[in-house]
C-alpha cells in the first residue's frame, strides 16, 4: 500500500532533489576547478549563488533539518555526486582531494560573521558533517582513489586500505551512499582482489619452480656452460617477508595437527555435532575445545582458556538446553569474534587479540579466526567489520607503530585466498 509521506517532508525531499539534480547537471557540463568553486559558494561562501533557487532549496533543507544526521546524510550525497563522476575520469581525480581539503578548511572558518540564521546553521552543520563518520569514509575513499605511489613506514596506515578489498565494504560505504558509490566499491573489490589472487599465485608458482631449479642445479656437473636466459623476477605481493609469507600460507593449506588441515578439523567438528545433535550448552562445551586445541598450551593455561571458557558460559545461556541451530551458531561464532577482536565502535578494547598476537604471533591468530569462520561462513563478513574497525582505530598511526596490525592484515588476506579463492596452494605444503 502507498503511504503518503507528511507535506514536511515531502517538501524536504522535494528540495533535496532539486539541489542533487543540480549538481549532477555541473559536474557533467562544467570543470572540476568551476564546481569546487560553486560547491564552496553555495555551502560555505558568503556571496549570493548564481541560481537563487537552488540557494533557496539549501535554505529549505536546513531550516527543515530537525537533526544533524538528516543533514548529514544530505551533504554526503551532494559530494558524492561530484565525487562519483571524478573518479570515472583520470584526469579529474586531482579534485576529491582538492574537495577534502576545501570541506577540512570549512572545519576552521567560524560559523557567524553577522550572516543570517540560516547562514550561520548551514555553517554549523557543515562543520558537525566533518567531524561524522561519512566525512571519515570520504576522506579514505579520497586517498583510495588516489594512492600514494609508494608504502612508506611513516605513512599512516589509511594509505594502506587499497591492499585490503575486505575492508572496502566497511569502511568506504555507509548506509545513505547512492547505489552508484556502492557499486563503485563493489567492482574495485574485486578487482583487487582477483589480482592479488594472481600475483599471490605467480609468486608461489615461481618459488615452486626455483626451489625445483636449485635442486637440479645441485647435481649438474661444475663448469657446465650457462644458456644465458635471464629469467624475469616475480615480486612478494605482500608486505610480509619471504619466510613469513611461506611459512604462513603452509600453515593455513596445510596440516596443523600432523593429520588434518583447517578444512578438515571444522568439518569433523560440525559432522560430531550433526551426529550428536547436541545441546547448546553440549556445543559450547566443543567449541572451547576446538579452539584452544590451536592455542599455546603455557599460553591458553596461564589465562587465555578461563577468559574463552568464561566467555563461552556467558553466552546466551537460556539457550543451554536448546537444540543447536544455525541462528545460535551465527550468533555464537559472532560473539566468539567480539571476544577474540573488537566488539564494537563505542567499545573498542582489543586487549585480548592483542595479547593472542604477542604471545601465539599473528598467523596462529588468524589461523584461530580461519578456524571459526569454517565453522559458520555466513559470519565471515562480520570478522571482516571487526578488522575494520580495528584499522578505523589506527588509521592515522603510522605504519612503523603498527606493524603488528599490518601483518595481521595481510595474513588474513592469504587466508581467504587459501580457503576461498579460485587457486589451489595445496603445493606450498612441499616448500
Amino acid at each position: 500500500m502507498y503511504t503518503q509521506l507528511p507535506q514536511h517532508q515531502s517538501r524536504a525531499t522535494s528540495n533535496a532533489q532539486r539541489v542533487y539534480d543540480h549538481l549532477l547537471a555541473c559536474v557533467r557540463t562544467e570543470s572540476p576547478q568551476e564546481v569546487l568553486h560553486r560547491f564552496q559558494s553555495l555551502f560555505l561562501g558568503t556571496s549570493g549563488y548564481q541560481e537563487p533557487e537552488i540557494r533557496q532549496a539549501v535554505n529549505a533543507i536546513v531550516k527543515s533539518a530537525s537533526k544533524q544526521e538528516e543533514f548529514s546524510l544530505f551533504f554526503n550525497r551532494c559530494c558524492y555526486i561530484l565525487v562519483n563522476r571524478w573518479q570515472t575520469q583520470l584526469d579529474c581525480r586531482y579534485a576529491i582531494p582538492n574537495l577534502i581539503e576545501l570541506l577540512g578548511q570549512a572545519s576552521c572558518m567560524p560559523a557567524s560573521l553577522g550572516r543570517t540564521q540560516t547562514t550561520t546553521r548551514l555553517r554549523l552543520l557543515v562543520k558537525q558533517f566533518v567531524k561524522s563518520a561519512h566525512f571519515q569514509r570520504l576522506r579514505r575513499f579520497s586517498d583510495f582513489i588516489n594512492p600514494r605511489s609508494a608504502t612508506s613506514a611513516q605513512q599512516p596506515l589509511v594509505t594502506l586500505l587499497q591492499r585490503y578489498p575486505y575492508l572496502y565494504k566497511h569502511c568506504l560505504v555507509s548506509q545513505g551512499d547512492t547505489q552508484e558509490h556502492q557499486q563503485v566499491v563493489h567492482q574495485a573489490q574485486i578487482q583487487t582482489q582477483k589480482r592479488f589472487e594472481l600475483e599471490l599465485s605467480l609468486y608461489m608458482t615461481d618459488i615452486l619452480k626455483r626451489s625445483a631449479r636449485q635442486s637440479t642445479s645441485i647435481i649438474q656437473t661444475v663448469g657446465q656452460p650457462s644458456t644465458g636466459r635471464i629469467i624475469q623476477p616475480v615480486y612478494n605481493p605482500t608486505l610480509l617477508s619471504d619466510s613469513d609469507l611461506r611459512s604462513s600460507l603452509k600453515h593455513f593449506v596445510g596440516k596443523v595437527d600432523a593429520r588434518n588441515t583447517h578444512q578438515d578439523l571444522a568439518q569433523h567438528f560440525l559432522r560430531r555435532q550433526g551426529a550428536a545433535q547436541s545441546s547448546y550448552k553440549h556445543f559450547k562445551k566443543d567449541l572451547y575445545e576446538y579452539l584452544v586445541a590451536s592455542v599455546d598450551t603455557k599460553f591458553g593455561q596461564c589465562r587465555f582458556n578461563n577468559q574463552l571458557h568464561q566467555c563461552l558460559q556467558e553466552m546466551f545461556p537460556e539457550s543451554n538446553d536448546r537444540n543447536m541451530n544455525d541462528f545460535l551458531m551465527v550468533r555464537t561464532c559472532q560473539q566468539v569474534f567480539n571476544f577474540l577482536v573488537i566488539e564494537s565502535r563505542r567499545q573498542p578494547k582489543h586487549w585480548i587479540f592483542m595479547d593472542l598476537i604477542n604471545n601465539i604471533g599473528s598467523t596462529s591468530t588468524i589461523s584461530l579466526l580461519l578456524k571459526v569462520v569454517l565453522l559458520c561462513k555466513k559470519v565471515k563478513p562480520y570478522l571482516e567489520k571487526r578488522f575494520a574497525l580495528l584499522f578505523s582505530h589506527y588509521e592515522t598511526h603510522k605504519q612503523s607503530t603498527v606493524q603488528w596490525l599490518v601483518h595481521c592484515f595481510e595474513k588474513l588476506n592469504l587466508a581467504w585466498c587459501s580457503q576461498f579463492g579460485k587457486f589451489d596452494y595445496s603445493y606450498v605444503s612441499v616448500l
